[in-house]
């Protein structure tokens, strides 16, 4: 489910162009529902707020905390900092895995370029973990774009991931003191996941904006073979006000 909450504040905040020149916050609240793909994992619904700051080259969104290194007119090159949800740290609340080795919120250090093109916007990331927590590493390629329907906006996303061996063993590995009978041991190389989203905006006013988002995980054979997951795709949906305050 945190993954989920993550993937909603970058795909709300996400595709802001800076304004180098004001300051600008928009605050919003949102209820966001994921599937867990974790054996006995729980389908959780809740609520959470989102923040979107920037003043000239420094910048919070999508929960990164974040500098524009260079920008021109189609080009953009960022920096951040930001915790790393790509797997859900308390493993869907599943009962059945309660008495595994705990996890924590691992934090990455990220390096983003973004290519805005009269076809959409193309972007790539690579992020490595800082607080030692897997040591891993992640590749991502994206791309989205702006369909105008009357006052509404539709932008299709899609994305691949690539997650190196200690990413993917973190979340959903099983380390020899979790080991039991029933769940072998399991540790495994890297993995892949591929994501397909909608995004929707709406304005209401000058202030107050509508968004919303559905979307599904594909994950990688690594990650399905798990003995703690009992799911290959997750859905997510999540929808929102946003309201402008300068």
């Amino acid at each position: 489910m945190n993954k989920l909450i993550i993937l909603a504040l970058t795909l709300s905040c996400g595709n802001t162009w800076a304004d180098e020149t004001s300051h600008e916050l928009s605050l919003g609240l949102a209820v966001a529902s994921g599937q867990s793909i974790y054996t006995g994992g729980k389908d959780r619904t809740q609520p959470f707020p989102v923040i979107d700051y920037q003043y000239k080259k420094f910048y919070f969104q999508g929960g990164e905390l974040g500098f524009h290194l260079a920008e021109t007119e189609h080009w953009e090159f960022n920096f951040g900092l930001g915790a790393d949800f790509i797997g859900d740290k308390d493993r869907g609340d599943s009962r059945l895995l309660k008495d595994m080795s705990s996890l924590g919120i691992p934090v990455n250090a990220n390096i983003e370029t973004k290519f805005k093109s009269p076809i959409g916007h193309f972007s790539a990331s690579y992020s490595t973990e800082l607080t030692n927590k897997h040591d891993g590493n992640s590749f991502k390629l994206g791309y989205s774009a702006y369909l105008p329907v009357g006052s509404w906006v539709l932008v299709p996303r899609l994305s691949w991931q690539k997650h190196s061996e200690e990413v993917v063993n973190y979340f959903y590995g099983v380390d020899t003191a979790s080991a039991t009978d029933s769940r072998p041991l399991y540790q495994t190389g890297s993995s892949t996941s591929q994501s397909l989203g909608v995004l929707v905006l709406k304005p209401i006013n000058d202030k107050l904006s509508f968004l919303g988002n559905i979307g599904i995980t594909q994950f990688g054979d690594e990650i399905t073979q798990s003995p703690i997951v009992d799911e290959d795709q997750a859905l997510g949906i999540f929808a929102g006000m946003m309201y402008k305050i300068f």
